[in-house]
């Protein structure tokens, strides 16, 4: 069977017999149901958390104190979640977090990766302005590629107790699905991999090979334990003109790993397959598509990548996860009813999951985002059940 074959087979086993709703769905078989174009009662309500600040500013708005957490905040609004199986596609630490330098405004720092950065104590957290990056050349980048060993005991740790548990779970059951750039550049640096695909573009292949043969072993081993609904991989590497590394490398380069991986979770029954990618992913989206990722998470719209031309220019090849974006909730109501009636008829068409485009950021009032979540619901029959 191939990749399509497998998806009406997945789609059609989760239905229920006449219309979505005959019986009280789970969120598990809603999920499926919604990701395949069938009819459900309430679609799933998925969101993408908060910055840190931002429920400490809604404290003074009106938030009640004890909601303190992302946790705590998904149980008083409402917000529906998913389970993942506890397996390590990642590279492990190569070495110890350590200060390198303290004063009273920002601590200088070293992370297990090797990575030197300095942040702020005070006020708003800034993102880590980070000052140097490990990997250099092939000399330095070899503990890491002996800590990305796909065999490593380790990865597997908490694998067989987090499959137990969630054998029954009624939510949706992911599976990490690694990363072939996003960690690389974490450890290259921004400038450095941009560099790097030019003056040392073997290297920064092996480096996506190694990082692609970690992934597609780990999924080989932990995916025979259990069905799986999803898979979600991490590949922060776009900004708001494209991604940091040509989209022909991209495609030539990732795009075979991306291919072997979405073969692994069809040969396992599962054929939702997406990955966390900010920024402005049009100019990659057709080297996900073709290569079997056919959902794309979070589309960040201020970036540039708009859900409704997503739809428009792929149809049903893409599912949409997010969409909602974030700028509006800080502008105004009518401007966060606009957005809403924007996404509709795209909704509608089925196979996305509204939700705002990334963490909500310290500058959307409590006011706002409460009428966003309640237009949300009106609009979109969406599930979950609020305490405010």
């Amino acid at each position: 069977m191939d990749f399509d074959d497998i998806e009406k087979a997945v789609g059609q086993t989760s239905s229920v017999s006449g219309k979505a709703g005959a019986h009280k769905l789970t969120l598990r078989e809603r999920f499926r149901r919604a990701m395949f174009y069938q009819d459900v009662d309430l679609l799933p309500n998925f969101e993408f958390g908060y910055w840190d600040e931002t429920l400490t500013t809604w404290h003074e708005q009106g938030l009640p104190k004890d909601i303190k957490d992302e946790g705590t905040a998904y149980d008083y609004f409402g917000i529906e979640h998913w389970d993942m199986i506890n397996v390590n596609p990642s590279p492990f630490e190569v070495c110890k977090p350590k200060t390198l330098e303290e004063t009273d405004e920002y601590r200088t720092y070293r992370d297990g990766y090797g990575c030197v950065a300095r942040i702020n104590k005070y006020g708003h957290k800034s993102i880590p302005h980070f000052i140097d990056f490990p990997v250099k050349d092939r000399k330095s980048w070899e503990p890491f590629k002996a800590a990305l060993e796909p065999d490593d005991p380790r990865r597997y740790k908490h694998l067989d107790t987090s499959v137990k548990r969630l054998r029954k779970s009624p939510n949706p059951v992911g599976v990490y699905g690694g990363s072939m750039v996003g960690v690389a550049r974490n450890i290259i640096g921004f400038q450095g991999i941009a560099m790097m695909q030019l003056e040392d573009p073997e290297l920064l292949r092996e480096i996506i090979d190694t990082f692609g043969r970690c992934a597609v072993g780990v999924l080989e081993r932990a995916l025979p334990k259990i069905q799986v609904d999803f898979c979600m991989g991490w590949e922060d590497i776009c900004f708001n003109q494209g991604p940091i590394v040509s989209p022909s490398f991209f495609r030539e380069v990732a795009g075979p790993w991306y291919r072997r991986i979405a073969d692994v979770l069809t040969a396992h029954g599962c054929c939702i397959y997406t990955t966390d990618t900010d920024g402005n992913l049009m100019p990659i989206v057709e080297a996900f598509l073709d290569n079997g990722l056919n959902t794309m998470f979070p589309v960040e719209v201020h970036a540039g990548t708009d859900p409704c031309l997503l739809r428009e220019r792929y149809g049903k090849r893409v599912r949409i996860w997010g969409g909602m974006c974030k700028m509006k909730l800080a502008e105004s109501k009518e401007a966060i009813d606009r957005e809403l009636e924007r996404l509709r008829p795209y909704v509608e068409q089925g196979a996305f999951l509204p939700g705002v485009d990334h963490r909500v950021p310290a500058n959307v009032s409590f006011a706002n985002y409460l009428h966003y979540l309640d237009r949300k619901r009106e609009l979109f029959h969406i599930g979950g059940i609020p305490k405010y």
